[in-house]
């Protein structure tokens, strides 16, 4: 009786693993975001209208939460600032940890669809030239190691610049499905890379903070001897 029950928590372990999983979004002027366990699908963007019950008791632990909440000191929680310089570092780890991840999953990730258009625009047509040029280059950088590693039955990207617009525009639709097993691997290849980065990042702040530093105590030693050589001149 034990090995029956093991075995069948083991079947059961195995068959979870092996379940697909994925979701669907589509952006643009309405975001909606479509999450597929199996065979079911649940919507979570645009969330369905609640009935008057539902948002009655929602309303009252709202209530309850916030009264809680003034009772309790307020925390301040440090939060982590990252800055264009620190995310644009973080681009080749990432593409470090997507290159392994998808090698180990061996195709069994499914993108589709994936139709996404990108009309760049903005104030200065020189930097809307220049982010242009950076994204084509980096989408026929990606798109055929992506093309290799995946399933991407009809890939559809465009992109273009309108110099009359004042903002970006993107819409789009993308579908990515996977094992619930290829969670945990791609997981396990995003954590070396990721955590290279952060360190690296760590340094780099540390050796900006420490140049910072010498520069401001250089200026206030000058400032002071500057001052100590006023104090020796009388009128």
């Amino acid at each position: 009786m034990a090995l029956w029950i093991i075995g069948g928590i083991l079947l059961l372990l195995i068959l979870l693993l092996l379940l697909r999983v994925g979701v669907h979004l589509r952006f643009g002027e309405q975001l909606e975001l479509t999450v597929i366990v199996g065979p079911a699908r649940i919507q979570l963007l645009p969330r369905p209208e609640k009935t008057e019950t539902e948002q009655k008791t929602k309303q009252k632990k709202k209530a309850k939460g916030e009264a809680q909440e003034e009772k309790k000191p307020a925390k301040q929680r440090e939060k982590l600032s990252l800055s264009f310089e620190d995310v644009r570092s973080a681009l080749p780890y990432l593409w470090e940890g997507l290159k392994r991840a998808l090698a180990r999953t061996r195709r069994r990730m499914r993108i589709d669809p994936l139709r996404l258009s990108v009309v760049f625009a903005g104030e200065d047509p020189a930097a809307v030239a220049q982010t242009y040029g950076w994204a084509s280059s980096a989408m026929w950088t990606l798109m055929p190691q992506l093309e290799r590693l995946t399933r991407m039955p009809d890939p559809r990207i465009h992109t273009e610049i309108d110099f009359d617009a004042e903002q970006t525009k993107v819409s789009g639709q993308v579908g990515l499905s996977l094992q619930i097993r290829d969670l945990f691997t791609i997981g396990w290849a995003f954590a070396g890379p990721m955590v290279k980065w952060f360190m690296a990042m760590r340094r780099r702040r540390k050796a900006a903070e420490k140049s910072e530093a010498a520069a401001k105590a250089a200026a206030e030693k000058e400032a002071q001897q500057v001052s100590g050589q006023g104090a020796g001149y009388t009128t």
